[in-house]
C-alpha cells in the first residue's frame, strides 16, 4: 500500500483551495478512488492525519474521507494492523474492498505525503492557514 500524490499537478485557486492528484495504491490495479484522481489536498491529508491519530490514541475506527466525491476508506483497528474498507458509495458501485495493512505503515505513508505535500507547496510558494496545520504535524 502506498499514497500516490503528483506534486506537478498542485494548484491554488484565486479563493486559496489548493487540489492535487492524490490517491491509495493498493497493487494489483487496484487504486483507489482511482488513478489520478485529484481532490483538495492539504484538507483531506490534515483529515487523515487527525483519524490516525484517534485511532492511535484507541477509537476503534475511523474515517478517511475524499472531499470531492461519494468515496471514504473506514480504518478498523485490527491489533497491530488496519483493515481499510474501500467505500464507494454510489448504486452503480461494487463491494467495498478490503485490504489489511500495518497502523505503522499507513502511518508512514501519510507522513510521506504530508513531506511532499509541504515541499511542493513551499516550492509553488503556496500559503494557507490549512497548509499551517499540516506542517504542526511534521513539527511533532
Amino acid at each position: 500500500m502506498r499514497i500516490v500524490f503528483d506534486p506537478s499537478t498542485l494548484r491554488q485557486s484565486k479563493k486559496g483551495s489548493v487540489t492535487g492528484v492524490v490517491f491509495f495504491d493498493f497493487g494489483a490495479a487496484r487504486q483507489f478512488p482511482g488513478s489520478g484522481w485529484n481532490d483538495f489536498v492539504i484538507v483531506i491529508l490534515n483529515w487523515w492525519l487527525a483519524a490516525l491519530e484517534r485511532l492511535i490514541q484507541g477509537q476503534p475506527k475511523a474515517d478517511l474521507r475524499f472531499m470531492d466525491g461519494p468515496y471514504w476508506i473506514t480504518a478498523i483497528a485490527h491489533g497491530p494492523s488496519l483493515l481499510l474498507r474501500c467505500i464507494e458509495d454510489r448504486t452503480d458501485a461494487g463491494p467495498p474492498y478490503d485490504v489489511l495493512v500495518r497502523v505503522e505503515d499507513l502511518k508512514r505513508e501519510l507522513m510521506t505525503f504530508a513531506r511532499q505535500l509541504s515541499n511542493a507547496c513551499a516550492q509553488a510558494h503556496i500559503q494557507s492557514a490549512e497548509l499551517n496545520e499540516l506542517r504542526k504535524y511534521l513539527a511533532n
